[in-house]
């Protein structure tokens, strides 16, 4: 059979016939197969190269699952299971932030812009109005405008307004006085009428009041002369 291995016999002749130390045949450095370790070295870069290609392939195979997954999970904005409320809302504050950011800096940009246009437009506004004032007085002649005078009373009265009031009295001001007598008081408030104040000078009595003094001296007169009895009574009897 074809796939069995000759007798020992012949394969001693044949080797034999052949010699020994022969150098080796074309065909048989060709069909000889190399091995793997000699084959890793001599194909470094190549297996390098297509390692790092698979290695790649992965990285971004894994990384747009993650961002697929990402991007589910932001459109879904939910709680998570067993997730805290606070969590949450921290989650959702550092989804929404670079949004936010993106509008103000936009915002702020258009804003800018606004205003940028705006003071342009104010600024040619003003170049024309001045080349129009230019060619309209070099058109018509200066008028000869007499110089106000300045009114110095009214100033002054302005400039006496303005300072405060300033009261000089002779007697000394002391901290901690005692009032020694009620105040006088020499002006009627409003509505008020003035019979009652500085018509009348002090220690002079009017006849009714004289009469009511007089009525009251005799009782008490009276009362007096009634205490003296009695005590005389008393120590007499």
């Amino acid at each position: 059979m074809p796939h069995k291995k000759a007798k020992r016999l012949l394969r001693e002749e044949q080797r034999k016939q052949k010699g020994t130390n022969l150098a080796p045949s074309k065909e048989s450095l060709d069909n000889e197969g190399i091995p793997k370790s000699a084959s890793r070295v001599l194909n470094a870069s190549q297996i390098r190269d297509t390692y790092k290609k698979k290695r790649k392939l992965e990285e971004e195979g894994r990384d747009a699952k993650r961002e697929k997954r990402r991007k589910m999970d932001d459109m879904q904005l939910k709680i998570k299971p067993g997730e805290p409320i606070h969590h949450f809302y921290k989650r959702v504050e550092d989804d929404m932030r670079p949004m936010v950011r993106s509008a103000v800096r936009s915002s702020k940009a258009v804003e800018r812009k606004a205003h940028k246009d705006a003071l342009e437009a104010k600024a040619k506004e003003r170049r024309g109005v001045g080349s129009e004032g230019q060619e309209s007085r070099e058109q018509t002649p200066p008028l000869h405008v007499e110089p106000q005078r300045k009114d110095t009373k009214k100033d002054n009265s302005l400039e006496r307004h303005k300072d405060f009031e300033k009261y000089s009295t002779s007697a000394p001001r002391r901290l901690n006085d005692v009032a020694q007598a009620p105040p006088e008081i020499k002006k009627a408030p409003r509505g008020a009428s003035h019979s009652g104040l500085g018509g009348k000078r002090e220690g002079v009595l009017s006849m009714a009041q004289k009469s009511m003094m007089e009525q009251e001296r005799e009782k008490v007169i009276n009362r007096y002369r009634m205490l003296k009895a009695s005590r005389l009574k008393t120590s007499g009897g």
